[in-house]
């Protein structure tokens, strides 16, 4: 009866670590589509860190964890996200969509700054792509 109860709550507390891991990771990653660039110019897994840091004031050991544990799991959730992507055109699409109507909205010049930093960030997530693989 002991060794199955300490059996069990071992099991739980895996299950809750490994979904606070996977929950962070996919927190990150869906992170990135609202938040390209955070506001200390990063973007990516460092600019989650830093939104991180900012609101738990993170120590430099737990960053590097986080960290370690985004970057672990990247591959698995850049691949689902890839999946989602392909079943799902339309996602492109009503971002373009959102794109125009935002740009609609700007001056002149904010509209050039705006397709500078849409550059940097289509760019980067080319990069992202090639450096995984999956061109």
């Amino acid at each position: 009866m002991i060794r199955s109860r300490s059996a069990a709550i071992r099991l739980l507390a895996a299950a809750f670590a490994l979904g606070g891991l996977v929950g962070g990771a996919a927190t990150m990653l869906a992170d990135r589509g609202n938040h390209s660039r955070s506001d200390h110019g990063q973007d990516g897994r460092q600019g989650y860190v830093a939104r991180l840091d900012q609101e738990l004031d993170l120590t430099p050991a737990q960053e590097e964890t986080v960290s370690g544990v985004l970057r672990l799991h990247e591959p698995v959730m850049d691949s689902m996200f890839r999946a989602i992507r392909a079943e799902h055109p339309e996602l492109d699409q009503q971002r373009m969509a959102i794109r125009q109507e935002i740009r609609a909205s700007l001056t002149p010049e904010q509209s050039t700054k705006y397709d500078a930093m849409l550059a940097r960030r289509d760019s980067a997530h080319r990069a992202r792509k090639a450096k995984n693989g999956n061109k």
